[in-house]
């Protein structure tokens, strides 16, 4: 701690003990001034120390935190309120603000950001539990040992202990908000709170609770041993199916004293109270019935899904879909809907059964048919009711209720178990008579279907479902009850079960008409009910209307759907949304656009667990995933598909959940969590899977033993082709466009375009950098046969005379004076292997050139008056040959120039000085950007284009874009510059008026041109160098920005209030120092640089 810490804050704590309340009458309770906030806070705080004087005075407890003036920051477990009031109560001081750091002795926090770790790093940063540990301990313990700041998991620190000396000690990490969240005291009295409540619970609920009797005193009749040894006795008892609840035989909560255990007969030696959650799923795995039923169990999977009613349930409905599917295809077109006229009639059929799964099981029991029934795995309090009969409704019993409330409602209910095999095939055959109608069917479960009938009956009622001609509507109305009565007797006869059918113009009115129906009846909502039938609904009945959109809509006050037709449509939109809005306000009046159509491709398969869930470590549950990735992998293969996109749910048991949830080993109350992960190529293979869902598990980081649930599931699915090499396997391939045989003739052409493309410039498909000449080398290139002006071949330089007797006259002149030019050409590319006295080298060098002097110069410079001389051109050539490379010319090399000695000795007696005076120099420049001309892009020519041209005019354009790609290619022609003023033509010879350009705006330290930025930079430039003062050439930057501001971008605004900032946060530096000297000296002189700048534009000075 420094020294100014130790002398404010002790000012502060002698002022705060030495604060005597009084009464009320004191100034601080006075009116303050207008406009005076200052005033105001002052005596805000001698307010909140007059409270805190009371508050210690009334206090009876030990003054452990005597000399402590503490303040707290942030989030705090406990919160404010608390440590605050046990500070003042023992003896410490508050501070609710803190107008400086070192006014306080210790500040109280959670965790720090990272700019205040850095800020606050030279004072007493404790946590949260340094209060509450002192005043368990009844003493003030040393603050070091909870600190926040100044820890490193990697490094040990010295501690000093009274009892050993100098130790060595590795501190713990830090900790986040969440960890310190749920380990804080306030969190544990939720959760003692939570665990009281339940064990209350527990004991009321608990049949052995008539057994646990008191004395007088309290204490328990019966020893904690026999309890436990009693209660796991029938606990044990259980059969596999769960008659008996886990919840319903507890442990009392007094008991949870003892050790783990290993088995049930020392199950009095276990302490639930102390056990985590694997140490508690190994206590409850101990028993072999209950850890036959859980994942301990290696074929648990495979027992799972062969009594799941909901696994059955979903893949029968997948099972249904893909038989539409197989369907639809098989019949083709012929039993697509044709597109319904406008206004037209329609006839929508939901068929249902009258609880299925009650009804197909009272099959094998008809002596119940008459009592209330209900299908469940048991009889167990616990166990849920898949489906009751109308006999039990009649008691009040509903589906999904759990067993001990039915059997509260109506104790002579009959619990019937499950019969998969007879729902299949229930279902099988009552999707053969749906089917058998005809029309178009949707499947919506096992035992559910919807059947757009419209074809079928206005065929049979011999109409066109528009309009009333002769009774039409009427033979149509009675047609669709003909064949719904049909449908039902030939389901009761194929299943000695009833169904019932609505008939309505849309989906919505055929659900409307099917609660109407049941049970085991028809009902068709006509045209003129509609309005009155759904009307009577509540909101809540209305398809995909839940409890949260019908509380938002109890608050407009709509109970009714008529109630609903009353409210505007944009109101509904804000509460509601656009979409939802849309759909109530069309249901409200009877209207639904869903089309009863084919069954969408399945987007998705999935395997998930969410009952018998236990582990006892972090192996298990891998395990688990693994084999729930087989079972995935099994489903995708059936399909016949793989996926790209995996996503993993877990379900991990929620903080205040007891360790056994209210159902016989299921999940409880937990906490959700999604992770995805992406292939990159589809796959269904298992090993693929479980290996990147292991990786998301991991992630988690959760408790092994609090995981309730786990799931995987593949979208974005591809189908399995079974021959990969086939046209139709999955491999991807490239979409080439196909080829196309071009014409003859323009083959012909392109053809010949594309040799003299590449014979006379020498362009290629792969181009390589030229290399450098050496001295002396023979350039080729420089001496390549160009082609005769005017043709567009490649005359050969020594043609055959018979070929040219051949030739037309006009050819054959071209040739034979291009002989001689051919032959100079050889000679010269064979210039360098001359002797020196040929004559071929007398013609080569100039008249000026003494072949004496020329013979006795070395071959290097002799090469180099030759490449001189041979590359004067006889006649002018193109601009920008490309066939001489700037590769040939040869050049000396040169040395690189060292830096100047004396600018490097003022660099570095520069950087010495900055450095003994502690100024940075800040990266203020601006980055000097690199531009590149862009070279222009050449377009090859179309021979069709060149076809129709005169043999004159395609010769000139044949030439000039070889010209042109010769010079592209050589580099040495730098691109044009486009004039864009003829852009600006008008047609009409219309003028256009040109206005004067905008200033351009000035940018600072590369892109920023914001006000608001440059001030940012400006407060954190001060921040850096408030101590040492600003580098010269930072100053000069600023200086120089600001001054253009008001020459070039002319904005005299933004330059004033730049300066005027700088100078404001210059004098908030309340603290006389040389840095601040430093500044104010360099703000004079950047404010003198723009008066100069104002007067040089002959404007008046500014008021800075």
């Amino acid at each position: 701690m420094n020294n100014a810490l130790e002398k404010n804050s002790s000012a502060v704590r002698k002022r705060i003990e030495g604060h005597v309340f009084e009464d009320e009458e004191g100034e601080e309770y006075e009116g303050s001034e207008f406009n005076g906030f200052g005033d105001y806070f002052r005596r805000k705080k001698i307010k909140l120390q007059n409270l805190d004087a009371e508050m210690r005075a009334a206090s009876d407890k030990p003054p452990i935190f005597k000399g402590v003036v503490a303040h707290v920051n942030g989030y705090t477990q406990p919160p404010l309120q608390v440590l605050h009031r046990d500070i003042v109560q023992h003896g410490g001081g508050f501070l609710q603000y803190l107008d400086s750091k070192t006014m306080a002795t210790h500040i109280i926090t959670a965790t720090l950001t990272p700019k205040k770790a850095v800020e606050f790093s030279r004072y007493r940063i404790v946590k949260p539990t340094w209060v509450v540990d002192s005043i368990k301990a009844g003493k003030l313990l040393p603050w070091s040992d909870y600190r926040v700041l100044g820890e490193s998991p990697s490094q040990k620190v010295l501690k000093f202990d009274s009892d050993r000396g100098l130790t060595q000690s590795s501190p713990t990490a830090r900790r986040g908000y969440k960890e310190q969240t749920e380990n804080s005291f306030y969190t544990s009295q939720i959760k003692a709170e939570a665990q009281r409540n339940t064990a209350t619970q527990l004991i009321e609920k608990s049949p052995l609770s008539n057994r646990w009797q008191t004395d007088k005193s309290g204490e328990l009749l019966q020893s904690t041993e026999e309890r436990l040894a009693s209660a796991s006795s029938e606990r044990y008892s259980t059969d596999n199916a769960g008659d008996e609840e886990p919840k319903d035989e507890p442990m009392d909560f007094e008991q949870q004293l003892a050790p783990i255990s290993t088995s049930p007969a020392d199950s009095s030696k276990i302490s639930p109270k102390n056990m985590t959650s694997e140490e508690h799923n190994a206590w409850l795995l101990s028993d072999p019935k209950i850890r036959k039923s859980s994942t301990a169990n290696p074929d648990f999977l495979k027992q799972f899904y062969s009594e799941s009613r909901l696994h059955h349930l979903s893949t029968w409905k997948a099972n249904l879909k893909s038989s539409m599917q197989r369907l639809a295809v098989e019949k083709g077109l012929s039993n697509r809907k044709v597109k319904s006229r406008p206004g037209s009639r329609r006839y929508i059929m939901h068929v249902d059964f009258d609880s299925f799964f009650c009804t197909v099981s009272l099959k094998r029991h008809p002596e119940y048919l008459d009592k209330p029934s209900v299908v469940a795995h048991s009889t167990g309090a616990g166990s849920e009711i898949a489906s009751c009969n109308y006999v039990a409704r009649k008691y009040g019993v509903k589906n999904g209720m759990w067993m001990k409330r039915a059997l509260e409602l109506c104790p002579d209910l009959k619990v019937l178990p499950y019969d998969f095999l007879a729902y299949e095939e229930v279902s099988r055959q009552f999707y053969d008579a749906v089917l058998g109608v005809g029309g178009i069917v949707q499947s919506v479960s096992v035992d559910e279907a919807l059947v757009d009938a419209t074809d079928v009956v206005l065929a049979a009622a011999e109409s066109h479902g528009t309009g009333v001609e002769e009774g039409s509507i009427w033979r149509e109305q009675e047609k669709v009850d003909e064949i719904a009565l049909a449908l039902r007797n030939k389901i009761k006869e194929s299943t000695d079960c009833a169904v019932s059918v609505g008939v309505g113009a849309n989906i919505l009115q055929a659900k409307v008409a099917l609660r109407k129906a049941k049970p085991d009846g028809q009902f068709q909502l006509r045209p003129e009910q509609v309005m009155e039938v759904i009307g009577d609904l509540k909101v809540e009945e209305l398809p995909g209307v839940a409890y949260s959109i019908g509380g938002k809509l109890e608050v407009l006050g709509v109970k009714l759907v008529k109630d609903l037709r009353d409210i505007p449509k944009d109101r509904l939109v804000t509460v509601l949304g656009p979409k939802t809005s849309d759909r109530l306000h069309d249901y409200a009046r009877g209207i639904d656009r869903t089309e009863v159509g084919e069954q969408p491709p399945r987007k998705s398969v999935s395997a998930e667990v969410s009952w018998g869930i236990r582990f006892i470590n972090q192996t298990e549950a891998e395990e688990f995933v693994y084999n729930l990735c087989k079972e995935l992998e099994k489903r995708l293969v059936n399909e016949q598909v793989k996926g790209k996109h995996l996503t993993v749910k877990i379900m991990r048991r929620a903080l205040d959940a007891p360790l056994d949830p209210t159902k016989h080993l299921g999940h409880g109350k937990c906490d959700s969590f999604n992770k995805s992960a992406t292939f990159g190529v589809a796959t269904h293979n298992y090993e693929i899977i479980g290996k990147e869902a292991v990786s998301i598990l991991r992630s988690f980081r959760f408790s092994p033993g609090d995981l309730r649930g786990i799931g995987v599931q593949m979208t974005k699915l591809e189908p399995i082709k079974l021959n990969p090499l086939a046209v139709e396997g999955s491999q991807r391939k490239i979409a080439f466009a196909p080829f196309v045989e071009p014409v003859p003739s323009k083959q012909q052409s392109r053809t010949e375009l594309i040799d003299v493309l590449e014979e006379r410039n020498g362009l290629s498909d792969n181009p390589t950098t030229p290399q450098k000449f050496r001295v002396g080398q023979e350039d080729k290139k420089a001496t390549a046969h160009i082609n005769v002006p005017g043709t567009q071949f490649v005359l050969p330089s020594s043609p055959d005379p018979a070929v040219l007797a051949e030739l037309p006259s006009d050819i054959r002149t071209k040739l034979m004076a291009q002989r001689p030019k051919a032959a100079a050409t050889e000679l010269q590319m064979e210039a360098p292997k001359l002797r020196p006295r040929s004559p071929v080298l007398a013609d080569l060098l100039s008249s000026q050139v003494d072949l004496e002097v020329f013979n006795a110069l070395p071959d290097d410079m002799k090469a180099e008056v030759l490449a001189l001389y041979r590359r004067k051109p006889t006649e002018p050539l193109p601009q920008g040959s490309p066939d001489r490379p700037e590769a040939a010319r040869t050049r000396k090399p040169t040395t690189p120039t060292k830096p100047s000695g004396s600018r490097n000795t003022l660099d570095q007696i520069s950087r010495r000085r900055d450095a003994e005076e502690g100024v940075i120099q800040t990266n203020f420049r601006n980055p000097v950007p690199i531009e590149e001309a862009q070279p222009e892009q050449i377009e090859e020519l179309d021979p069709e284009f060149l076809a129709e041209l005169p043999e004159d005019v395609r010769r000139e354009v044949i030439a000039d874009h070889r010209r042109r790609l010769l010079a592209l290619q050589s580099g040495l022609e730098m691109p044009i510059l486009r004039n864009n003023q003829s852009g600006n033509l008008l047609p009409g010879g219309q003028k256009m008026i040109q206005f004067p350009m905008l200033p351009p705006v000035i940018s600072f330290s590369g892109s920023i041109t914001s006000t608001s930025e440059i001030k940012d930079m400006v407060d954190a430039w001060h921040a850096q160098t408030r101590k040492a003062g600003p580098h010269k050439r930072d100053v000069d930057v600023l200086e120089r920005y600001l001054v253009k501001v008001i020459k070039e971008e002319m904005d005299l605004t933004k330059a004033v209030a730049l300066i005027k900032w700088l100078g404001v946060v210059v004098d908030q530096d309340g603290v006389d120092s040389r840095g601040r000297r430093a500044w104010k000296l360099a703000v004079s002189g950047i404010k003198a640089a723009m008066q100069a700048a104002v007067e040089e534009r002959g404007l008046a000075p500014l008021q800075i």
